[in-house]
């Protein structure tokens, strides 16, 4: 398939590919908006460990690191949801009863991000309400920072730290929903491109086989020379070779 092949594909396809684009790019748009929470809020956490006597830099810091991860990934168990439950009261009507289904939507409530450097967590709170969004950041925060022995030996002498107040936002972020629905919209027409591009490959090969003068989807009349090469009928124009 040569490049002509290629523009006469656009060309005629060009009308269906942008409706393709559209209609999923509209598609993506009305999802994000009816089954993704509305609001989102974020706060990051610093994590810092208090040692006696002298540590080199290194070990200080990737013992910092560990306990990050370890205390990023406690919030995930049934032990931490509990606690948060506690503190938090309306967690228990936000969430299913079933216990599984309660974990997964705790898991899809909650996501979190580490700055392994700086021993920083980012957490995001993904909620329906704008309230509910913001407290439950503060009791996660407040889990880890007065709870965290729960998940580390108090002789570590782990200290936890919310060092900004959580920033409430609408959810998906506006940067996030264009790229979704760009995305989209290119999906949709690649897909429609992709679809004639292997039609126009079947076409051909069933020529190749048949010799017969069809009128293809690259809008030219072609058919097969003496030497059995397929050629356009109007420009004599070598389209596709014999095989060998």
């Amino acid at each position: 398939m040569n490049y002509s092949q290629i523009a006469a594909i656009l060309r005629q396809k060009s009308g269906i590919m942008i409706l393709a684009g559209l209609l999923f790019a509209a598609v993506t748009f009305w999802g994000m908006m009816l089954f993704t929470p509305k609001y989102q809020s974020n706060l990051d956490v610093l994590v810092i460990q208090n040692q006696e006597g002298f540590v080199d830099s290194y070990t200080l810091a990737k013992s910092t690191e560990h306990f990050s991860k370890l205390l990023s990934e406690s919030i995930y168990t049934e032990t931490f949801l509990n606690k948060a439950a506690e503190g938090y009261p309306e967690l228990s009507k936000i969430l299913p009863i079933d216990r599984e289904s309660r974990m997964k939507s705790w898991a899809k409530t909650v996501r979190t991000s580490l700055n392994m450097e700086l021993g920083m967590s980012h957490l995001r709170v993904l909620a329906s309400d704008r309230t509910n969004a913001e407290n439950i950041s503060k009791t996660v925060a407040g889990v880890l920072a007065d709870n965290n022995n729960l998940f580390i030996s108090e002789n570590q002498k782990i200290e936890v730290r919310m060092i900004n107040a959580p920033v409430i936002k609408n959810n998906p972020g506006a940067a996030m929903l264009a790229f979704s629905v760009g995305a989209s919209f290119l999906v949709g027409l690649f897909l429609i491109f992709a679809i004639s591009f292997y039609a126009g490959l079947v076409s051909q090969g069933k020529l190749a086989g048949s010799g017969k003068d069809i009128n293809g989807i690259w809008g030219r009349t072609i058919t097969k020379d003496d030497s059995g090469n397929i050629i356009d009928v109007e420009t004599g124009e070598i389209v596709n070779f014999k095989e060998t």
